[in-house]
């Protein structure tokens, strides 16, 4: 269930305290530098996205080796990851907005990104009102499969980086198919679906106190760090129980 997930990276964050306290006020700096400073030094953006991304994998990679808690900060390590995921998410995401705005225009949709017509079901729909209820159908269902079909992929590759794996390898699609037949699609579907349910629902709660000034401000940080972490965590954890699975397989074997 989301609120086990929302639990557990609860939990992850707040096992050492102190350092907790020190990642979230990165997180406030680097938000504070990314609305403030980032539209006029593209450079300062672009280092900060590359070590947020780098920590993310961090984070995959202490959770693939059991760790319990948030992972130390190494800069030249961050930037490393930073710049091989960066890599990765460019490939998959540029294959996943191409294929979308395909069937958004054969559909006569609007481009969109599933993530907000989740999180913007007004307009949804309306969407829906303004057209007839089986292209709605078959353009939501064909949009989750290739989100899913992209993301799947992305995901794996992300996890191989983080476990020490070389930047070719995040595009070795054979060996990321394996890795998801082993783990299952469907057991695989139903855990990236509970990671996508919990960051709805931590949106949903930053969406609550948009108006309340500094506070407001505060609560959007710590959401935004407890959907960063329940992401790269979940990645961690399923990439954790495909090597569990694996070597139990090979055991079998033997």
């Amino acid at each position: 269930m989301p609120n086990a997930m929302l639990k557990g990276s609860v939990r992850y964050c707040t096992e050492n305290k102190i350092f907790c306290l020190y990642v979230l006020a990165q997180f406030i700096l680097f938000e504070v530098l990314l609305n403030k400073v980032g539209g006029l030094m593209k450079s300062t953006s672009l280092i900060v996205l590359l070590v947020v991304l780098g920590y993310g994998l961090k984070v995959t990679q202490d959770v693939i080796n059991g760790g319990t808690c948030l992972p130390k900060i190494k800069l030249k390590e961050l930037v490393n990851f930073g710049i091989k995921g960066t890599v990765v998410y460019t490939f998959y995401l540029t294959i996943q907005a191409s294929a979308l705005g395909l069937i958004s225009l054969v559909f006569n949709f609007p481009e969109f990104d599933l993530e907000e017509l989740i999180l913007n079901l007004h307009e949804t729909i309306a969407l829906f009102f303004e057209h007839d209820p089986i292209s709605f159908i078959l353009f939501i269902l064909l949009g989750l499969m290739i989100v899913y079909g992209t993301i799947f992929f992305m995901e794996i590759a992300l996890a191989i980086l983080a476990d020490g794996g070389k930047l070719k390898e995040a595009f070795d699609f054979p060996r990321i198919k394996d890795t998801i037949d082993i783990i299952g699609w469907k057991e695989y579907a139903a855990d990236y679906t509970k990671i996508v349910a919990a960051v709805v629902i931590l949106v949903f709660i930053n969406g609550l106190f948009t108006t309340y000034g500094v506070f407001g401000i505060l609560i959007g940080v710590i959401t935004d760090m407890l959907a960063f972490i329940v992401e790269y965590r979940g990645i961690g954890n399923i990439y954790k129980e495909y090597k569990h699975l694996a070597s139990k397989k090979e055991k079998e074997l033997e």
